[in-house]
């Protein structure tokens, strides 16, 4: 079997590093040529590799190569090595094919900005950064990539550092993730204290075909459920999950392109992936899964709620993504591992389709964001609306679309879980699992509606580009820059992948969940009754929400309570329960004043008034000596004898 990782992390580090130094100096179509490319090369290697997996047995379906010992000391070794299991070869193709058609969208969504060389040795480093997380043997370099990921971030979403919004945004992607970095780093201490100095995977979580210790054994309950807890924190803070959700909505400051590469193939799925690796740690301490699946609960229906009330069209997709990686953990969490890679993959395709379809229309539009100032787009914009309504009905599980077959894997595995313990706490969240499906329904049609349906209700259109702006006179649409190619062929591709990705894991064949093996198990299967009843249920759950965004926003009208006036509950739901609100409460404002008080009390009161204190006091030291340096030679020689007298008064006054 071939392991072609070293070559796949390679290709998009050359990218990064060539541009960054020459892209300068360098056309936009050889930058465009040499960003897409090397991610092309890492697509072409990572499928290669999975196609050599898939002819080998099940139980020789790993390979694990050392590039070099990083350490050595004594008995204790750090290797530098790459895994290429059915896992990583999952997470490959996905972050290497996905990130390789956003690249392709970025060369016509950002040909006229100054920074296009920038932008593109950024991308390239983001997906060098995600291959590493996902290619790492070993939890040490898994960090090492994990902070790469967070450091693409920031420089990506803070991209456009001129405008302080960005920067803000930036600054508090990374802040957040700085916590769930922590996490990580205590859990792998511990790790490294149970298993005696060893951190990598064979050793800790076993490979395919292998076998690891029984954690159980090595160490009490209590630490491996803080190892656990501590992993679900960084995975908590990658994922954008409550309470450490607060950066993704305010990542949408960065360009679109970056918005849907940070959602569909990189950042936001190191969580779910993380947890996924590491599921023998969590079987091992029960406990965690059922944190886990409550924090996915809670994460799940909440975005989707403040998800209904939203404007920007970005942001509500970005609440889309914190509610569908909800999902993902709580398939992980009912032991369905599998399911919750499933629902992973399936969503990469339809959730940068969306942010895609999303920043044509901003695009077009010369960058507005407010879906109240669109309408009217159906006709100007068709292939950008079928393209939205295809992921839309994805992202909704609506049948046949992918999203239904691996939104229903995750149903399926709940319900698996709650038939099997009889617990009612699953059966709740198997019902809270049914009602997010159906406010994805609504707040997914509702922005389909409202920007598409209806006539136009923004200002006029200012043409961006030589060819656009053709229309009759008075117009306001005839500025409209319509999406070119590079920006279309790639939405046209993940729109096939939307509508009939769901085949890699249908009911019967799980074709996926029988590949991953051990390396992501999968729940038990369902009786056939119970499977299509979920089916049903979450397909009905799905149709009403359309339903009731069709009867609401079907005109293209945006009715009063989304324009003026807002019941107390839509405030509360747009000012994101009041979350950012405690937070500024409890930890901002506080911070600032304690900062502001070391500020002045101990920087300007003490250490700058001491200092100048001190300079005062010797100027005036210096000041009075100078009276002494009068040039006058009488005067020294005055002052010698008066200084001879007082020797003299002294010794006597001794000698007595």
């Amino acid at each position: 079997m071939l392991n072609l990782t070293p070559y796949i992390l390679l290709a998009p580090l050359v990218g990064f590093v060539a541009l960054g130094l020459f892209g300068r100096l360098l056309p936009r179509t050889v930058i465009a040529l040499v960003g897409c490319g090397v991610v092309l090369v890492g697509f072409a290697l990572a499928l290669a590799d999975l196609l050599s997996m898939l002819g080998a047995a099940s139980s020789a379906r790993a390979s694990d190569t050392t590039l070099w010992t990083w350490i050595s000391a004594g008995g204790f070794r750090v290797q530098f090595g790459l895994l290429s299991d059915p896992l990583s070869a999952v997470m490959l193709m996905v972050v290497t094919g996905v990130g390789f058609l956003i690249h392709v969208y970025s060369i016509g969504y950002m040909e006229d900005d100054p920074g296009f060389w920038r932008f593109f040795s950024f991308l390239n480093f983001f997906v060098f950064a995600m291959t590493l997380l996902v290619a790492a043997d070993s939890f040490l370099f898994l960090l090492v990539g994990w902070a790469g990921v967070g450091l693409a971030s920031f420089l990506l979403i803070g991209f456009w550092y001129t405008r302080p919004s960005a920067v803000a945004a930036a600054r508090k992607a990374f802040v957040v993730n700085v916590i769930g970095d922590f996490g990580l780093l205590i859990a792998i201490f511990l790790l490294f204290g149970v298993y005696q100095g060893a951190l990598d995977y064979g050793t800790i979580l076993g490979v395919q075909g292998g076998s690891a210790p029984d954690p159980t054994a090595l160490a009490p309950g209590g630490t491996l459920l803080a190892i656990a807890l501590l992993l679900f924190v960084a995975a908590a803070a990658k994922s954008a999950q409550l309470p450490l959700h607060v950066w993704l909505p305010d990542a949408m400051e960065g360009p679109t392109p970056v918005s849907a590469l940070i959602h569909a193939a990189t950042m936001v799925t190191a969580g779910v992936y993380l947890v996924a690796r590491a599921h023998t740690l969590f079987l091992a301490a029960p406990t965690s899964l059922v944190v886990v699946a409550v924090v996915g609960g809670v994460t799940a229906f909440m975005a989707a709620t403040i998800a209904c009330v939203q404007n920007d069209i970005k942001r509500i997709l970005a609440y889309s993504t914190m509610s569908q990686l909800a999902y993902m953990f709580m398939g992980e969490a009912a032991g369905g591992f599998s399911s919750g890679i499933f629902h992973l993959v399936t969503h990469a395709f339809f959730k940068a389709l969306l942010f895609m379809c999303a920043g044509a229309v901003i695009h077009a539009l010369g960058g507005e964001q407010d879906m109240r100032k669109m309408g009217g787009l159906r006709g100007r914009l068709s292939s950008v609306f079928w393209l939205f309504v295809v992921s839309g009905l994805a992202l909704a599980a609506i049948f046949p679309f992918a999203g239904f077959w691996s939104k229903d894997a995750v149903l399926g595995a709940i319900l698996q879980r709650a038939t099997t313990s009889g617990a009612a706490g699953w059966y709740a969240l198997y019902a809270v699992a049914l009602l997010t499906a159906g406010l994805t329904g609504f707040y997914i049609f509702r922005l389909i509606f409202v920007t598409f349906y209806g006539e136009y209700r923004g200002a006029p259109v200012v043409a961006h580009g030589a060819g656009h702006g053709a229309g009759r006179a008075g117009d306001p649409l005839a500025g409209l820059h319509v999406p070119g190619m590079a920006l279309m062929a790639p939405m046209w591709i993940l729109g096939f992948l939307s509508l009939v990705g769901g085949v890699v894991d249908l009911p019967g064949s799980q074709w996926l969940s029988g590949f991953l093996g051990s390396a992501a198990p999968s729940a038990a299967e369902l009786p056939t009754s119970l499977l299509w009843g979920s089916m049903i249920a979450g397909l009905i759950c799905a149709l009403v929400g359309v339903g009731v965004a069709w009867s609401r926003y079907a005109r293209g009208q945006v009715p009063a309570a989304d324009t003026v006036k807002a019941s107390s509950l839509v405030v509360f739901l747009r000012r994101r329960w009041l979350i950012d609100d405690l937070y500024d409460v409890t930890i901002v404002r506080p911070v600032l004043a304690f900062s502001r008080a070391l500020r002045l009390g101990i920087e300007d009161d003490t250490l700058d008034a001491g200092a100048h204190g001190l300079g005062d006091v010797v100027g005036s030291l210096s000041g009075g000596l100078r009276g002494f340096q009068t040039g006058f030679l009488r005067n020294y020689t005055l002052t010698l004898f008066l200084g001879a007298v007082v020797i003299l008064v002294y010794f006597i006054a001794v000698s007595q």
